[in-house]
């Protein structure tokens, strides 16, 4: 709780000292003019009958300090996402999932105490941000109904289970790669040269720094393709660190292809991590419900209507 009401403190103040268009002197509104409510703000889309309008999508924009000048670029990824939101909605109405009211009385209560500690008044930041409380509920209500949802999907037994089949991503592993990367025109002929260079090291006519440093057009080429330590997440993107947990030390991965070009990768060190399964908790449990919002959504999408509307 303490987290989400910590996130709730940083949005609404984030949103108050940047409301959409403050940086746009020209697009200030005449005395007496009121932002759109969602009831006659113009219609964008409907996704099985529910709107999304112009007004969502203002509300969203100041939720993640977009200004005017940055909207055009991000609209349709940010219609994108509330589309996601409104499947998810209604996914969870449809398993009659729902927090507990409290928590979210208690989220915003202390939230209340939060500002009031910094000398901010609820209420006048609430219009300053643009929200009304009610607003504020129906945004916050959706994170705290699919964690809810996600507590009864992940039981105990399931991430016991995921602890026993991919530990190797919780408990601190690491290991030390290198790679040889070809990003030609052609990744077919990319995949056969690479396969040829993999024999030659496997024959031992090559080193695989050798290699790297003959071949590899990445910048690591210099170091023998050497990519440092690394675990399962966060300083590699993906699929290096899908591919090198894969690997046992002194291995090396068939080519593979991958938004940086085709790649041969090898283990050239690997270290064991010390975290228990409660250690690795709620990395576990956060991990999961990324994937199970993957998978709903992906299943959602297939069975929605969801209409653009042209105004």
């Amino acid at each position: 709780m303490k987290r989400i009401s910590q996130l709730m403190l940083v949005w609404l103040l984030v949103v108050a000292a940047h409301p959409l268009g403050a940086d746009e002197p020209k697009a200030t509104k005449s005395k007496g003019t009121k932002a759109a409510t969602k009831s006659d703000s113009p219609v964008l889309t409907r996704v099985n009958g529910q709107p999304i309008t112009e007004a969502d999508l203002d509300f969203f924009a100041r939720t993640l300090k977009i200004t005017t000048d940055e909207l055009p670029q991000r609209r349709e990824s940010m219609m994108e996402r509330l589309i996601d939101r409104q499947l998810l909605r209604t996914f969870l109405a449809t398993k009659k999932v729902a927090a507990d009211p409290q928590r979210l009385d208690a989220h915003l209560t202390q939230l209340k105490t939060r500002l009031k500690a910094r000398g901010e008044d609820f209420d006048k930041l609430l219009a300053k941000s643009g929200f009304t409380e009610e607003t504020l509920r129906r945004e916050l209500t959706l994170p705290l109904d699919w964690d809810a949802y996600v507590r009864q999907a992940v039981t105990d037994l399931k991430l016991r289970d995921v602890w026993q089949h991919r530990r190797h991503e919780f408990d601190g592993s690491e290991v030390r790669a290198a790679q040889i990367a070809l990003k030609n025109d052609d990744p077919a002929t990319d995949e056969t040269t690479l396969a040829e260079i993999r024999q030659q090291i496997v024959s031992g006519k090559l080193t695989f720094a050798d290699a790297a440093k003959k071949h590899s057009q990445a910048p690591s080429a210099t170091k023998g393709g050497d990519l440092g330590r690394f675990g399962f997440r966060g300083k590699q993107p993906p699929p290096y660190p899908k591919i090198a947990f894969g690997l046992k030390v002194g291995e090396i991965s068939e080519p593979v292809r991958s938004p940086f070009g085709v790649l041969l990768l090898t283990v050239t060190e690997r270290s064991e991590g010390q975290l228990s399964l409660e250690d690795a908790r709620p990395e576990i449990l956060q991990q999961l419900s990324t994937e199970l919002q993957r998978e709903v959504l992906e299943q959602e999408r297939t069975k929605a209507t969801i209409e653009r509307v042209k105004n």
